[in-house]
């Protein structure tokens, strides 16, 4: 046999011990260090998650932002149903008894506002956490972009305190972050917001009553009405400036 051709062999024969010697020191590694094997499948599964799976966010106790669905306000003229109302805007009227709080389609009445989302199919059921902008810091915004900020829209049921609540809008660009900002009424009343974010074209109803919050609904959980014809009513920002007013009719 020639020398090249035994020195090939010799070689092939070298590799293939060492590939079974390599083979068996891991499998006995696997067996004795099962801990370090889980890790390093956790890992895998991290960057690669098996098909069907929710990826795996940064950071797995924090709760998920959602956008607040764009609202629309619908005034009620004579003639008007619920039903119509919904087709025309193509939602369920469940879901307009849910986000104006009504128990009955038939409860309606002439000048009545009706919000209408425009996004029937985001409705989380966690108020939006994020993480705050430190106090004094000012968001990006696109050259000629107006400062994000809030309106007093209504206030609707005022002195039921089944329906009683206050609807405020979002205005300019931006997210507004509402952290610590109040809805104050002329009695001093309080009500301090959670950690919610408003996106461009949100809403958000605050309410007197009790009940779970959400990103389009927070709750005060008063036991009586607070508001009445021809009060005041407040928003002060995180600094205790003034944010938005508006007077009951």
């Amino acid at each position: 046999m020639q020398p090249w051709k035994r020195a090939i062999i010799f070689l092939l024969i070298n590799i293939i011990i060492s590939a079974s010697t390599t083979l068996a020191i891991l499998f006995v590694w696997d067996l004795t260090h099962p801990e370090y094997t889980a890790i390093s499948n956790a890992a895998r599964n991290l960057n690669n998650p098996p098909p069907g799976t929710v990826g795996v966010t940064e950071n797995p106790n924090k709760k998920a932002t959602t956008a607040t669905p764009v609202m629309d306000e619908y005034v009620v003229r004579e003639g008007d149903t619920l039903g119509e109302i919904a087709e025309k805007y193509k939602v369920s009227i469940d879901t307009l008894l849910k986000v104006n709080g009504l128990k009955d389609a038939n409860s309606i009445s002439v000048g009545m506002a009706i919000y209408i989302p425009l996004t029937p199919q985001v409705f989380p059921t966690e108020t939006a956490v994020v993480t705050r902008t430190p106090i004094g810091a000012t968001p990006t915004l696109a050259p000629g972009a107006q400062p994000p900020g809030v309106v007093i829209n209504s206030v609707i049921g005022v002195g039921d305190i089944t329906s009683e609540r206050v609807f405020i809008t979002r205005t300019g660009s931006g997210p507004l972050i509402m952290n610590g900002w109040k809805l104050v009424d002329s009695d001093g009343n309080t009500f301090v917001f959670p950690d919610l974010v408003l996106f461009e074209g949100g809403a958000v109803n605050i309410w007197t009553t009790s009940g779970t919050s959400t990103v389009v609904d927070l709750y005060w959980g008063l036991n009586n009405a607070v508001w009445s014809s021809g009060e005041k009513v407040t928003i002060l920002n995180e600094q205790g400036k003034e944010a938005a007013t508006y007077t009951i009719p």
